[in-house]
């Protein structure tokens, strides 16, 4: 048997990161969870890795990418002394940031949000290279009654999402784009044709990026969403890929990401005067939600100021995704006011959106409701807080979303200690008989 050497280099971040083998262990097992891997490293695990073992390739990535999180610095695989040559080679060179072509599964070696990867500047000049492969092949040529067809099929599943929450939708709109816009996208058509399908397919993926989103699939998730942003690049329209980067921002702020949220915020609105006025305060919204989480009061403030101006001048403007309203922008001030410590604040915001929020949306209420419920307990608020879950679990039996899923599972949790009170007992009875 070969010797090992031991690690240096994984030692020397670890004391960096001021982590011990348990410290890493579970972060490496959390970064995982974020792209739907379930590992179970432990500290024995870590000793192995020092002494010189070499984990699988996609630990390896996921191991760097805990490491950048905690050091707030890029760690490559080959910084940790883990990756072997050949796979250290194959991540730096950037082949594992290869998108889906809709039969989304294998995810590559990048992590969700990995510090790795930053939104593009510019359009891929090579559409091959743009992750969704649209070249044309031969065969069956491609038409407007296709586009249209696409086009249909959208507010369909954007409509089923609302109501019912993304577990019905998700599986046929994500079969839908594999079988039969995938497929399209390989086939001969006019460039006009060409130009109006790249957009329709970039609309699909986001919305399929979301359903996933709502499902907790967060690395299928992303998958999809860099394939709706390559495809609204190569079609050169901003109202498909500004709104896609505004929602990896939304996720990325969701996972904790919060300087990739930021870097996300800023590149969709960087588009923002080739946007309508409906969407660009959709993105001056989520820029405000993230610079608060960075901690930028001033630059929150101003941009949730400004986003209520661009609300206020697009009445009558409606969007196929990226759509807006007061209860959305609402919902956004709630969350900044939240990452800048003024719990009432957020409160009344909350409020306000559930108050605006159209009762046909009910995964965005009981989404709403759980996130107030959940502010009015860290205020002491304990009859508000079972009052707004009771909200909560009105929705529940219409709707299949697993964030409203983890939102109730918090709640047990948060509760446990005062079950017996007056207040709480009905909630989680009627919890218990699934009502």
């Amino acid at each position: 048997m070969a010797k090992r050497d031991p690690n240096g280099r994984l030692r020397t971040l670890l004391a960096e990161a001021r982590w011990s083998g348990q410290d890493f262990a579970r972060a490496v097992n959390g970064v995982a969870a974020e792209a739907g891997l379930t590992l179970s490293y432990d500290r024995t695990s870590v000793s192995h890795w020092l002494a010189g073992t070499k984990p699988p390739a996609h630990v390896v990535a996921l191991a760097a990418e805990a490491l950048s999180l905690r050091t707030r610095r890029r760690i490559a695989a080959a910084d940790t002394g883990l990756a072997r040559p050949s796979a250290a080679a194959r991540t730096e060179g950037g082949q594992a940031d290869a998108g889906p072509d809709f039969g989304v599964g294998a995810l590559g070696e990048i992590p969700v949000y990995s510090s790795a990867w930053r939104p593009p500047q510019e359009p891929p000049q090579d559409p091959e290279r743009a992750g969704v492969r649209t070249g044309r092949r031969g065969g069956a040529r491609i038409g407007l009654d296709h586009v249209r067809a696409a086009e249909a099929v959208l507010p369909v599943f954007r409509n089923s999402d609302m109501m019912f929450g993304s577990g019905l939708a998700r599986p046929a709109l994500t079969a839908y784009l594999a079988t039969t816009v995938a497929p399209w996208l390989r086939a001969d058509a006019p460039p006009s044709v060409r130009h109006r399908l790249l957009g329709a397919t970039s609309r699909l993926a986001y919305t399929a990026a979301f359903l996933c989103f709502d499902g907790n699939q967060h690395g299928v998730a992303q998958a999809y969403y860099r394939a709706a942003l390559r495809l609204g690049r190569e079609a050169g329209d901003p109202q498909c890929h500004a709104p896609v980067l505004r929602a990896m921002s939304v996720q990325a702020h969701h996972l904790g990401h919060r300087t990739q949220a930021l870097e996300l915020a800023q590149a969709a609105a960087r588009e923002a005067g080739r946007l309508p006025t409906l969407q660009a305060a959709f993105v001056t919204g989520q820029l405000a939600v993230a610079e608060a989480a960075c901690g930028d009061r001033r630059a929150a403030i101003a941009h949730l100021a400004g986003a209520q101006k661009l609300l206020e001048r697009s009445e009558g403007q409606s969007a196929p995704i990226g759509d807006y309203h007061q209860a959305a922008l609402c919902h956004q001030e709630a969350e900044a006011l939240a990452a800048l410590g003024d719990g009432p604040g957020a409160i009344a915001a909350l409020g306000a959106s559930l108050r605006h929020r159209p009762p046909a949306e009910r995964r965005a209420r009981a989404v709403t409701a759980a996130r107030l419920a959940e502010l009015h307990l860290g205020q002491g608020h304990l009859e508000r807080a079972c009052a707004a879950w009771h909200e909560v679990l009105d929705a529940v039996p219409q709707l299949e979303s697993a964030r409203v899923t983890d939102a109730l599972r918090r709640m047990r949790g948060r509760l446990r200690a005062v079950r017996a009170s007056g207040v709480v007992r009905p909630l989680l009875e009627r919890v218990a008989a699934g009502t």
